[in-house]
């Protein structure tokens, strides 16, 4: 019996180290074409709205194959769905650095958001069959910890390679990163299993008493029953203003990582903030701050998830609207770390509610709608900011958008918040 535990805590550490190092590597091939769009437009000579679906569709395929896919996972092999769609973006990026028209382009990065939706949503699903309730804080943490270190890792890497190769232009982004995706895809491939049955081990009894009644009423009034658990969850109220601090923060993340280093490189010349500190910097915030928040709200706040939205939208808010009178090279930094700590801490707290949500039987499911309300968020990004500049003449009027919808997270938050539920005691 204690050999048999201490396989299970090990093989649970290994899928999410797996998992983890392999989604490290993810955002090279989601956002490469973004970061070299410059480069793409002026050698194929495009207009603004062809520039506009460029950037964007990535995010609409995402957001469309984050409802698909996360059903399908449910049904079939995490681990599968996460070979078959890591595969199928190293394929497609590989072809964007061949293509000479922006139509193609344009096809294949919808074909790479389709594909690359498969990997969240399924690491989800094999997290919640290895991690029970009250351990997601910290199983999730890390594993978002990666996600939001990725950012950084997406921006590295073709920096590097445009210093190292400048004779081979913007083409050279799609063959080389691939390389280091592929080689993490393998490690993950080799060490993660889909459940604790694969090794003949004993799938972990839920010691969350809620979660276990979810789990059981899922299964029998849901899955025995063959209905739609689409239906079912979009019927939940409650459910759907999660869709809702999905969406708006999804927003927030993306508009933050365009548009800061836009602002202080045109309004302040860029004397106070260089592009390169703010793409490092925002995506270290994010990383640590998805790690502790995502963390603590598992251990002590696992009933009352909302508490920890309002707390972090709140702050969120106030550094958002400050940000313009921030003159002080330091000051922006830490401002800017901190942004994206608390806002990137939302999204971890996202998925320890869609696996509690939808158990080890619909997790998937679960992830998968409320990613894709993330990217339609996304996607509404790269359409309304640049609209409402248009419109203003100011680049300041982002940031008070910006501020509308923090407050919005935080009425969210009140509304999913459980007032009248104790917070978890510590974990022994």
């Amino acid at each position: 019996m204690i050999r048999r535990i201490r396989s299970f805590r090990y093989y649970k550490w290994m899928n999410l180290i797996g998992f983890a190092l392999f989604y490290n590597t993810v955002y090279i091939g989601r956002f490469n074409l973004n970061s070299v769009l410059t480069e793409v437009s002026e050698e194929l000579k495009l207009i603004s709205y062809q520039e506009t679906l460029l950037y964007s569709s990535v995010f609409i395929a995402y957001a469309a194959g984050s409802m698909i896919n996360g059903r399908i996972v449910d049904r079939q092999s995490g681990r599968l769905m996460i070979l078959l769609g890591a595969g199928a973006s190293i394929l497609a990026n590989v072809l964007v650095a061949f293509s000479k028209t922006w139509q193609i382009i344009l096809l294949l990065s919808l074909i790479n958001g389709y594909f690359q939706s498969m990997i969240w949503v399924s690491g989800i699903s094999l997290l919640a069959k290895w991690w029970s309730s009250k351990e997601r804080g910290l199983g999730g943490g890390i594993a978002n910890f990666f996600s939001g270190l990725s950012h950084a890792t997406a921006y590295l890497i073709p920096a590097g390679i445009a210093i190292m190769y400048p004779q081979f232009g913007w083409r050279i982004n799609f063959i080389i990163p691939m390389g280091a995706m592929a080689v993490f895809l393998g490690f993950f491939c080799w060490i993660v299993k889909d459940r604790p049955e694969e090794l003949k081990l004993e799938p972990f009894i839920e010691d969350d008493r809620f979660v276990a009644e979810v789990e059981t009423y899922l299964y029998h009034e849901i899955y025995e029953k063959k209905r739609n658990p689409w239906k079912y969850f979009f019927r939940k109220k409650n459910f759907l203003w999660w869709c809702s601090i999905a969406m708006l923060s999804s927003l927030c993340r993306y508009g933050l990582l365009k548009w800061i280093p836009l602002y202080y490189a045109r309004e302040e010349g860029g004397s106070i903030l260089s592009q390169s500190f703010s793409n490092l910097i925002l995506p270290l915030g994010m990383a640590f701050g998805t790690l502790i928040l995502t963390w603590i709200t598992g251990r002590r706040f696992q009933n009352n998830k909302g508490l920890i939205i309002i707390i972090s939208a709140a702050l969120c808010g106030t550094l958002v609207v400050i940000f313009p009178t921030m003159i002080s090279t330091q000051v922006v930094l830490f401002g800017i770390f901190s942004t994206g700590f608390f806002l990137y801490g939302i999204n971890g707290i996202l998925w320890l509610y869609a696996m509690d949500e939808g158990g080890r039987i619909y997790s998937g499911t679960t992830a998968g709608i409320l990613n894709c309300f993330a990217y339609i968020g996304a996607a509404a990004e790269a359409f309304l900011f640049p609209m409402i500049v248009d419109v203003t003449g100011e680049m300041i009027s982002i940031f008070i958008v910006m501020e509308v919808f923090c407050i919005a997270m935080v009425i969210c938050g009140i509304v999913v918040s459980e007032k009248d539920t104790a917070i978890e005691p510590e974990l022994e």
